[in-house]
C-alpha cells in the first residue's frame, strides 16, 4: 500500500490556514439552532408505526407526518423485538401513546407526496 505524502509547502499552508480559521470564522448566533426547537408542527402530526426486520429484530419505528404538508416528518426508532407479533402490539400501544390525536382522525394520504409508481 502506498503511503500519503504531502510536500513541505503544502504542509505549511495547511498550517496556515487551520491557524488563521481561528481569526477568520465568527461564532454562531443562538437563532442558528432554532430549527432544533421548532417542534409546533408536531402536534398536527399522524402517527404511523412501521416494523421493519433488521439484523435478526424488529424493530419498531414511529413515523410522524404533518397531516398537511405529509413531506415534513420525523421518523423514530422505538424498540426492537425477538417477536413480530410482539412488535406489532407494542407498535399499536407506542402509536396511540405518541398521537397527540388519539382518535387518530388524522391521516396522510399517501397520494399526497406525489410518488411515480411506474
Amino acid at each position: 500500500m502506498d503511503s500519503f505524502n504531502l510536500d513541505s509547502s503544502a504542509y505549511n499552508e495547511l498550517l496556515n490556514l487551520l491557524n488563521n480559521q481561528h481569526f477568520i470564522e465568527k461564532p454562531g448566533c443562538r437563532e442558528d439552532m432554532d430549527f432544533l426547537s421548532d417542534d409546533w408542527w408536531l402536534r398536527d402530526t399522524a402517527v404511523i408505526e412501521n416494523i421493519v426486520k433488521r439484523d435478526g429484530m424488529w424493530e419498531i419505528q414511529l413515523v410522524f407526518a404533518h397531516y398537511q404538508e405529509p413531506q415534513k416528518l420525523i421518523k423514530r426508532i422505538i424498540s426492537r423485538h425477538p417477536c413480530k407479533n410482539k412488535a406489532k402490539l407494542n407498535a399499536w400501544y407506542m402509536k396511540r401513546l405518541a398521537a397527540k390525536d388519539q382518535r387518530g382522525t388524522l391521516k396522510v394520504n399517501l397520494d399526497d407526496f406525489r410518488l411515480c409508481s411506474s
